[in-house]
């Protein structure tokens, strides 16, 4: 078994939780203490290296940490040791990419940029990339680029992929409440139903969202709360849900529309009416000539050519750098963020011969 498969699975082994990482950190700083690079803290509960080659400028790479609050029903030898919590989304991968990648870059002799790499806590939670960010390291290392990778299933196994512009959805939870007054089903003529303005709202959105195509706007409520018992009118209704958008105007476009219909419906029903939107992420977007660099680069590096609803918390660094996200295909295999998710990590290579072509990006 290789070096990077080792590790990877001790790794697995030991999942930590959103900034709760002492043992991952130990881990990390364990492997990393032989070879030639920095290491230090650059905010809370995240680590860096960094290989000083005397550059001007420096590329950064990219793993997360954190593991999320899952119990393992695998029955593997490598299974997690900490009740309630699994890497289910393979960071444990992507933490043996970069450590692997690191002993790479040791030995080299010459390089053309200086190399920082990033361990960063935090990434299903939000807010580990941001602290990151707000660390300004990035701009202390005068880094130029950034890259990451994300092992993902049902693309071919080996595969490298990527695409040109948006690439993952700004997402945001949104939490839809209506007040009502109460009364006696039998007095209904007393009361202000929020039930009825809350289903009257959702109704009112479905429609109104049949404008924008899945593919570059989605909102879907999950939940629905509403009342305390059968034969009274219900004071309070509460509907949660996502949004998730490829595009920012769109995006701002559909929260200025739930807000015109919550506040119709709110009126019908003469009941008050409150939207929330939480910051969430921000729209993953690579940088159009970084990319074409990379193209250039990765004779093998596959062009995607849709983006998806999902989102990743490296769209913090796309804000402020050029960058790309790049997923590693793994094959067939159970769903990230699934109980059972397992892959073949002997593909798990193919990510650090990468990342050192990328070294070489003219």
């Amino acid at each position: 078994m290789e070096r990077i498969q080792i590790m990877r699975r001790e790794l697995h082994q030991i999942p930590e939780l959103e900034r709760r990482l002492p043992k991952t950190i130990a881990y990390i700083k364990q492997k990393l203490a032989p070879l030639s690079c920095s290491i230090f803290t650059p905010c809370t509960s995240a680590l860096c290296a960094y290989f000083n080659f005397h550059k001007p400028t420096t590329i950064a790479f990219r793993s997360d940490m954190d593991a999320l609050p899952i119990s393992e029903c695998n029955d593997i030898a490598y299974h997690s040791t900490h009740p309630h919590q699994m890497h289910a989304c393979g960071h444990d991968a992507h933490m043996a990419i970069l450590l692997e990648f690191a002993q790479r870059v040791h030995e080299q002799k010459q390089c053309a940029y200086n190399v920082l790499l990033v361990f960063q806590p935090a990434e299903e939670t939000g807010g580990g990339a941001k602290d990151i960010v707000n660390s300004t390291v990035l701009s202390q290392y005068h880094v130029i680029a950034m890259f990451g990778f994300h092992v993902w299933p049902n693309l071919p196994s080996g595969t490298i992929a990527s695409k040109k512009g948006a690439m993952m959805a700004r997402s945001s939870e949104i939490d839809v409440t209506f007040y009502g007054k109460s009364a006696h089903i039998a007095q209904r003529e007393r009361a202000h139903d929020a039930l009825s303005a809350a289903t009257f709202f959702h109704q009112r959105w479905i429609t109104a969202s049949a404008k924008w195509s899945k593919e570059e706007c989605l909102i879907a409520f999950g939940l629905l709360k509403s009342g305390s018992v059968r034969n009274a009118i219900s004071d309070q209704s509460i509907l949660q849900g996502t949004l998730r958008s490829l595009d920012d105007a769109v995006f701002t476009n559909a929260l200025t529309e739930m807000k015109r219909l919550g506040k119709e419906a709110a009126h019908t029903y003469g009941c008050r009416f409150d939207l929330h939107a939480s910051k969430g992420y921000p729209l993953l977007s690579n940088d159009a000539t970084l990319f074409e660099r990379c193209q250039a680069q990765l004779s093998n590096l596959h062009e995607l050519h849709e983006a998806n609803l999902l989102s990743e918390d490296f769209a913090y660094y796309t804000q402020i750098l050029p960058c790309v996200f790049f997923y590693l295909g793994i094959g067939p295999c159970p769903a990230l963020h699934s109980d059972q998710f397992d892959f073949d990590d002997s593909i798990l290579p193919v990510a650090v011969d990468t990342y050192l072509r990328l070294l070489q990006l003219s």
